[in-house]
């Protein structure tokens, strides 16, 4: 993502048998439905204070068919429209839940949702539901704690800070305003959508879930006071609906495990007008035309796309619109798709399309870092909504507000392994993909800067490269101000998206690491990385140890130096002022104390992690 405010299939799926009657793993399944108990409510861990309510626990989520039946003109999901989510149960659930924002504090008139759920089936069986909610994370109560103090929002943890409720957060607020912290200590919203099935589902059990719902998708207020999610496309009026949702906005359009580490395939069939285009995730595997009938007296069209590949939560695309789509099959076999808004004025789309149509040489270029692009497909979609932000949504890139710059595309498209194959495994982790991608941008700077002074594989022009990221890191590290002050792995809901702790920060620790392991080692990290943990998510310690294992130097000395840098870059907090409030480890040929002593080693001070 790169925020602009946040500056102050199926078919893939086998399965051995029904999800009905799927039966428990080998050694997991015949626990007494006696012992059956809830699934947790919440992917988060006990004091995390950036979205904890987000996430569900009790099963994984394998595979989502996503039923849309939407009128544009209208704005709203029409009879016939649900989910299907197939999950793989890893405890007995006597019930369990999904996140759904059926309504928020904007649906009156601020673009909120305003969506009811008709029905809930488990394996075909009706099921009863509630909405509930959510609970702090490890609430030694559960989550159904009758104490109020439970269920409060706040940016920081305890609630609202140490002289108020002593309890850690249940929600993040959504702030409308300039005072993020005007929400601390009020109810959060019910926002689960806890569902009981008929009899309970066995440990290791597949099962089925469909959700029919109906209404008016919408966007949820963030605790940034940005918004994101569902977005109206209304020029020209009934345009349809733009899709672009982090972190958590998914929900305010769809019922899912709305959690990054929660990534299913998918599977979209789309139904909408007949003079519409729905765009998702994937490769577009057909399109039907429809007869009138009573949702579209003028008949509708149904797009089937698909993405065999996982999708983290808040990277499924999704929308609805007039759009010129075009696709071809680049000759590095990735297909790539193109579509804007077809009310741009021709100008307007021919200077985007010049763009646009940098994909694969953008992709052919990144890839010579993070090894081969791995999807099937990459794409952009052009929305015309003012939507504050661009997002990496996964191979279908959105750009908002009618128009797409070259720099924010290598940024968004770098996302497509850092963020989108290899994910985040919780919402404070943001900074380790957003400054991936940000170093994606620094690459191609030093890019231009190679091919000005001569092209790659020439003297002058591999050492214009090389100066460009040194330059850029030594400018970025004599900041004496907001890039130190706040830790990158520990913001609040109101800065997830601070452009200097989540971006620049971590961004510039990424050609420090470069420099420490070498360009050849720290390409061959990268590439391990994505091999390790691509259609999966990572944590802080899996990242780098990743990196450490690539060390040029493997004394315990160099790998207790490596720690020291990551806690100075991406943990510490530090007084402004530059100097020595900073981290003080960087790397060879950079400003700033290196990481090698004189001899090639790391016997020198400093070793400690520095900041406060």
């Amino acid at each position: 993502m790169f925020r602009r405010l946040a500056l102050v299939s199926a078919a893939t799926l086998l399965l051995a048998s029904s999800a009905s009657v799927a039966a428990a793993e080998p050694g997991q399944g015949g626990t007494p439905p006696g012992l059956c108990t809830s699934g947790p409510r919440t992917l988060s861990h006990y004091g995390d204070h950036v979205y904890p309510d987000m996430g569900n626990g009790g099963y994984r989520s394998l595979h989502t068919d996503v039923h849309m039946v939407y009128d544009a003109p209208s704005n709203q999901f029409l009879t016939g429209n649900h989910v299907v989510l197939t999950d793989r149960a890893i405890q007995c659930l006597s019930d369990f839940s999904v996140d759904f924002e059926r309504s928020s504090v904007l649906t009156d008139g601020g673009g909120g949702p305003d969506m009811t759920v008709q029905s809930v089936t488990v394996n075909g069986q009706p099921a009863t539901f509630r909405f509930v909610q959510p609970t702090y994370p490890g609430d030694p109560n559960g989550p159904d704690d009758p104490n109020p103090l439970a269920h409060e929002a706040s940016q920081v943890n305890p609630v609202g800070g140490p002289d108020n409720n002593p309890l850690p957060p249940a929600c993040s607020p959504q702030v409308t305003g300039n005072d993020v912290n005007a929400q601390n200590g009020e109810q959060c919203p019910a926002d689960k959508l806890v569902i009981t099935p008929s009899q309970p589902l066995l440990n290791g059990e597949v099962f089925q879930v469909s959700i029919a719902y109906t209404g008016q998708p919408g966007v949820h207020l963030d605790g940034d006071g940005t918004t994101e999610g569902w977005f109206r496309s209304d020029n020209p009026a009934g345009d349809g609906g733009f899709v672009t949702t982090e972190p958590v906005a998914t929900e305010d359009w769809m019922p899912l495990n709305n959690h990054p580490s929660a990534k299913p395939t998918y599977d979209f069939y789309d139904t909408v007008n007949a003079d519409r285009t729905a765009i998702a995730n994937g490769q577009l595997l057909s399109t039907t035309s429809n007869a009138p009938d009573a949702n579209f007296p003028g008949g509708s069209t149904t797009y089937h796309w698909s993405s065999g590949a996982p999708v983290a939560s808040y990277l499924v695309e999704n929308s609805v619109g007039a759009f010129d789509l075009t696709s071809l099959l680049g000759s590095d076999g990735i297909r790539y798709y193109e579509a804007q808004g077809s009310s741009l004025s021709d100008a307007r789309k021919a200077a985007n399309l010049a763009v646009m149509d940098q994909q694969q040489d953008i992709t052919d270029f990144q890839s010579q870092f993070n090894g081969p692009f791995p999807f099937a497909s990459d794409g952009v979609l052009v929305g015309i909504p003012s939507a504050s932000f661009e997002e990496e949504m996964q191979t279908m890139i959105t750009f908002n507000g009618g128009r797409i710059s070259l720099g924010t595309f290598n940024h968004e498209n770098m996302h497509q392994w850092w963020g989108d194959n290899v994910s985040e495994g919780n919402f404070n982790l943001t900074f380790f993909k957003e400054g991936m991608a940000t170093l994606g941008q620094y690459l191609f700077n030093a890019r231009t800067a190679q091919t000005t002074a001569g092209g790659p594989g020439t003297p002058a022009g591999d050492a214009a490269f090389q100066q460009s990221l040194v330059d850029q890191f030594n400018r970025n590290y004599a900041n004496t101000g907001s890039l130190w002050t706040n830790a990158p792995s520990n913001p609040t809901p109101a800065r997830l998206f601070a452009n200097s702790t989540t971006y620049t920060r971590p961004g510039t620790a990424y050609i420090a690491v470069r420099q420490i392991l070498g360009p050849d080692r720290f390409k061959r990290a990268l590439q391990k990385i994505q091999r390790d943990y691509g259609g999966g998510s990572i944590t802080e310690p899996q990242l780098e140890a990743g990196f450490a294992h690539f060390l040029p130097n493997h004394s315990h000395a160099c790998q207790v130096r490596l720690g020291n840098f990551f806690t100075q870059w991406f943990d510490a907090v530090y007084q402004t002022g530059g100097g020595a409030n900073r981290p003080q480890l960087t790397g060879p040929g950079l400003d700033g104390p290196g990481f090698y002593d004189a001899n090639g080693g790391c016997t020198g001070a400093p070793v400690d992690g520095g900041g406060a």
